[in-house]
């Protein structure tokens, strides 16, 4: 019987989040085969997405090929690169100014130049800083109501209705400089203090 990996072995073996995963995984399929099956959890609920070990090492492969130190930062800024953005970007707005492009990114500047390859005149109608984590959550809450998916992330809707389904959710998560103090009897103060 062969051995399959789950989407989330992969993602916690390379220290990603799983829509990272899911992200390569759509991208290499389209380069080479890549069977994506769904499989009993054992001991677990649902059926995770998994692929054989041959194509788990291609997607591991392709994961770290795409790992990039971050320049002049240290340790702890390391570990909050899983923040990103979330967006709204109005595609044509000349001619379609309902329809909108709702996603999570890395790099505002680098997709907003990918969207004007195909629509030069694309530009945000909001932005806020995200959890890579957080994504399929905000992406629910903003289009959750009066409006309608047109397909993938696009949607049409009132536009101001977006934006404001969008500062009232993230005005509920925290920001990235405020960090849960441990407890006093937490296992990991003795090592803070350690180190």
């Amino acid at each position: 019987m062969e051995n399959y990996v789950t989407f989330r072995e992969i993602a916690d073996k390379l220290g990603f989040e799983i829509t990272t995963v899911r992200r390569a995984v759509k991208k290499l399929k389209k380069e080479m085969p890549i069977e994506v099956v769904r499989r009993a959890n054992p001991g677990g609920v649902g059926k995770p997405y998994c692929v054989s070990q041959d194509d788990a090492d291609k997607i591991i492969s392709f994961l770290e090929s795409k790992k990039k130190p971050f320049p002049q930062q240290t340790q702890s800024d390391v570990s909050l690169q899983r923040y990103g953005y979330f967006y709204i970007l109005q595609i044509i707005p000349e001619a379609l100014p309902n329809r909108v492009k709702i996603g999570y990114t890395d790099s505002l500047e680098a997709r907003l130049k990918e969207h004007q390859t195909v629509a030069p005149t694309a530009h945000y109608v909001g932005s806020w800083e995200c959890k890579r984590a957080w994504d399929q959550a905000a992406m629910d809450s903003i289009t959750r109501e009066d409006c309608h998916l047109v397909m993938n992330e696009v949607y049409e809707g009132d536009v101001d209705k977006f934006i404001q389904r969008a500062e009232a959710f993230f005005s509920t998560m925290p920001n990235r400089s405020k960090e849960v103090e441990l407890s006093p009897h937490s296992p990991l103060k003795n090592k803070e203090e350690n180190d």
